[in-house]
């Protein structure tokens, strides 16, 4: 069966509002602001204020989920909605900002690190780890290639977008088309990152890992990838204040960290609070000075006081998490350079 609901103009869609329950102080602000948002993004935000469906209810009786009605809460408003849309807005653009600083950050560690071995040590399979370049690649359908090849595919497909770039022609015209790898950093994706970074021999994986104040690469490399989901929903605009991420990230191993994540051990690994604890702990170890995290505590302090929403339920925030020292601004350790004379730089 096709979709059959109508087109409605935006002074229709502010009555619908109203005959579901919503109490709406002035049209015309609402009308504005379903213009400037949209309908249906809208409703996303007011969905924890929707009512819950009982046994006698018309719900998909096929959903063992709690199912919730078209109806509001009592006493929902339309600033209410728009208000927790707001705070997302400004939650969104910090988590934004504190992912793009963590990217740079892995760029110049990564590139650090396989420079040490040759220019363009990433695109020479004797510079990485043999095993791991040879194994079946992440994506089910790519799997008569190697992991390798398949990164190599992605980052040729980069390469060639990122071809008009000035850096990109002088490297591509003056070296037989080959990028060495602190330029090349700067057209990969996060992914493409990422996945360069699960293919470096296990002792520049330690090394590059230890340097954010993790012992483990596997651990290191679990949270990069759930956080590089949650950068590409920054990124297109997502709602994200109580978003259950669908790659959560591995339990904290507090042998694994510093004793400032140690606070998350029983947390919910697939909400807001917890990814958004990894980016302040990899960015105070990548940048001691970093404002970071006081940021996201100016941010989080503007959260709209609404009855029945809750940060600890939805977003997974504990209690006094804010008095955390990982919070708060004062010099966090340096992250541990090797400085060994048996280094090359």
């Amino acid at each position: 069966m096709g979709y059959t609901k109508p087109h409605l103009p935006w002074d229709e869609q502010v009555k619908l509002l109203k005959s579901r329950g919503m109490v709406v102080p002035d049209d015309a602000a609402a009308v504005a602001a379903l213009q400037r948002i949209g309908y249906y993004r809208l409703s996303g935000y007011s969905y924890p204020f929707r009512q819950m469906a009982s046994a006698g209810d018309d719900a998909d009786k096929s959903s063992t989920k709690p199912q919730r009605l078209d109806t509001f809460r009592k006493g929902t408003t339309f600033d209410a909605i728009l208000a927790l849309h707001d705070f997302d807005e400004r939650l969104r653009c910090t988590i934004f900002a504190g992912l793009e600083s963590l990217e740079v950050a892995l760029r110049a560690r990564i590139a650090y690190r396989l420079s040490t071995h040759s220019p363009t040590g990433h695109l020479d399979r004797t510079s990485l780890d043999a095993t791991a370049c040879s194994r079946p690649p992440r994506r089910r359908h790519d799997r008569a290639r190697t992991a390798y090849d398949v990164w190599r595919a992605e980052y040729d497909a980069l390469q060639s977008k990122a071809r008009n770039e000035e850096y990109v022609k002088h490297f591509t015209h003056k070296y037989d088309g080959q990028v060495p790898i602190w330029a090349a950093c700067e057209f990969m994706t996060m992914g493409c990152l990422i996945s360069l970074f699960g293919l470096m021999a296990p002792v520049d994986r330690r090394r590059v890992a230890k340097e954010f104040g993790v012992k483990s690469p596997e651990v290191f490399e679990g949270w990069l990838r759930a956080l590089n989901v949650t950068r590409n929903h920054c990124a297109h605009n997502a709602r994200l204040w109580n978003r259950s991420t669908v790659y959560p990230p591995d339990k904290i191993n507090t042998r694994m960290v510093q004793t400032d994540l140690h606070h998350l051990r029983a947390a919910d690994s697939d909400k807001i609070y917890f990814l958004a604890a990894l980016t302040a702990y990899l960015l105070r170890r990548a940048n001691p000075a970093t404002s970071w995290p006081a940021e996201f505590r100016e941010v989080m302090a503007t959260f709209p006081n609404i009855d029945r929403v809750s940060l600890k339920h939805a977003a997974g925030f504990p209690d006094g998490w804010q008095d955390l020292p990982l919070w708060h601004p004062t010099p966090a350790p340096a992250a541990a350079v090797v400085s060994s004379s048996t280094e090359r730089p």
